[in-house]
């Protein structure tokens, strides 16, 4: 029996946005299985009293089989209490194969549960295959500028992975879903002086310029077409609009903005509800990295630009000389007039 289980994190919206990209991948592994009898399971954890996220996002992709772990300890993250969790879930079920996404929590937890079981742990890869029943796995280095193939034998289980989130994108949805089966279980949690000494004071928000790029629902990324200076003002527009900023290669390269804000196919893969490209021409190693944006506008002096061909809505014209008119515009809806006057 083959089962893969896919770790899903979630908030007080519901399920976070690449669940259903992890249980895609996870069906996919178990396609490629020569053993009919395999099973993907998704996993949620959850505070005793409280209610599930809405699992048709589950439904969607195919999987029927959902693990709910509840616990007074699992009301939030800590790195104690999902490492005890899991090693109780492991230890009582011994699946196959273990996934969750790269996220600060995937990276935080996954680690220590690897060395917990003394099992072996493929960090932030971008696939995924079977092979020889040995494990394949693509991961980037030097930044995104080489890929290097891993082998990992599969006679040590479980095998722990974390994916990199936006690599594989939206699971293809089922023709008929089928509302999945919940299994629901108490692990037994260690009062571990971790669990002792952290206590949760509030939830503090990041500014929306200081979210992770692949977390971001808006977007304003500035090209080699704005410049230097021209980030400056990029970056006060996107403060205006409550965006993150983003950038091409050539911009990071040229040291304009730090690497981590690259988007493209040696950056990050974004999947925003908006994309404002300013002064980007649309190559196709950058436009890889935001082809499923929900929407795009494009600022752009050339009319032939590539970018063009993507976009919602085009621009024609300097992003330097229509941003300031864009803020001017922002000052002058009823929500900013509003927040000026709190």
């Amino acid at each position: 029996m083959t089962e893969v289980w896919a770790l899903l994190e979630h908030d007080e919206h519901g399920l976070h946005e690449y669940s259903d990209e992890l249980l895609g991948l996870a069906m996919d592994f178990v396609r490629q299985q020569a053993d009919e009898q395999t099973n993907v399971y998704a996993v949620i954890l959850i505070a005793s009293d409280a209610e599930l996220p809405d699992l048709s996002q589950i439904a969607a992709t195919g999987v029927q089989q959902v693990v709910v772990l509840q616990h007074p300890g699992l009301a939030y993250y800590s790195t104690a209490g999902y490492v005890d969790a899991l090693a109780w879930l492991v230890q009582h079920h011994s699946p196959t194969l273990l996934l969750t996404n790269a996220t600060p929590n995937g990276r935080d937890c996954f680690p220590r549960l690897a060395a917990r079981l003394h099992v072996p742990l493929i960090a932030n890869a971008l696939g995924l295959t079977l092979q020889n029943d040995a494990l394949l796995a693509t991961r980037a280095i030097y930044e995104g500028r080489a890929y290097v193939q891993t082998h990992t034998n599969m006679h040590h289980r479980p095998v722990l992975a974390t994916l990199i989130p936006g690599m594989r994108g939206t699971a293809s949805r089922v023709h008929q879903e089928i509302e999945p089966v919940v299994t629901r279980y108490t692990p037994e949690l260690a009062e571990s002086d971790t669990m002792a000494r952290v206590r949760r004071v509030r939830i503090q928000a990041p500014s929306p310029e200081e979210v992770e790029l692949d977390a971001a629902e808006r977007i304003v990324a500035g090209g080699r077409g704005i410049g230097q200076q021209g980030f400056q003002e990029l970056a006060t527009f996107a403060h205006r609009l409550g965006a993150a900023v983003g950038a091409t290669r050539v911009a990071t390269d040229q040291g304009w903005i730090e690497h981590a804000r690259q988007i493209g196919a040696t950056g990050k893969i974004v999947r925003p509800k908006l994309y404002i490209a300013c002064g980007i021409s649309g190559a196709a190693q950058h436009t890889s990295g935001m082809s499923e944006s929900r929407t795009v506008i494009a600022i752009n002096p050339d009319r032939s630009a590539p970018i063009f061909a993507l976009a919602d809505l085009g621009l024609l014209g300097d992003a330097n000389e229509i941003l300031p008119l864009a803020e001017q515009l922002l000052d002058e809806t009823p929500e900013m007039v509003e927040q000026k006057k709190d």
